[in-house]
């Protein structure tokens, strides 16, 4: 389970299913479902047989800005350490998830590594989209359990840290 931050509100969020167009997911306990139109370099979100324009950029601290039918709508992924309480919380574990399926593109560290927090772990590709997944404290990377070209999951452990202390 992820945690969004949208427009301000913090959503629970079960992606149940992702398929090429089909996005399903329980947000706060309400399944949502949404087809999803490419065509060329734009996306539409398909509604009573009519496309609607959905416009995005992400910024350099991760957050998805996105303009749909005249809605503006800021969305940030929790980190591990941010759902645990902030900069001093204490992270039950060093078990990282990518925040959506995809792709590994490219592995950034070994086993064995030392990481800086926020470092880039691994690069992902998830619906077009290029995705980093960053460290969420310093440490040293115990278990890398993916490699380039694996699809991976939202909710599969992908790379293991341990704690620096």
């Amino acid at each position: 389970m992820a945690v969004f931050v949208i427009n301000g509100e913090e959503f629970s969020v079960e992606k149940k299913k992702i398929s090429e167009n089909e996005v399903s997911a329980v947000v706060n306990g309400k399944e949502i479902k949404l087809n999803i139109v490419r065509e060329k370099d734009a996306f539409f979100i398909e509604k009573e047989n009519a496309l609607i324009p959905v416009f995005f950029a992400k910024d350099d601290s991760n957050n998805l800005y996105l303009h749909i039918n005249g809605d503006y709508y800021k969305l940030h992924q929790k980190t591990i350490l941010e759902q645990a309480g902030g900069e001093g919380g204490e992270v039950a574990s060093g078990e990282i998830e990518p925040p959506m399926p995809g792709k590994v593109l490219k592995i950034m560290v070994k086993e064995g590594d030392k990481v800086e927090e926020n470092q880039v772990l691994i690069l992902m590709e998830s619906m077009k989209l290029q995705v980093e997944v960053k460290a969420p404290f310093e440490g040293v990377v115990k278990d890398l359990k993916v490699k380039e070209g694996d699809t991976v999951n939202a909710g599969e452990v992908i790379v293991k840290i341990e704690k620096s202390v």
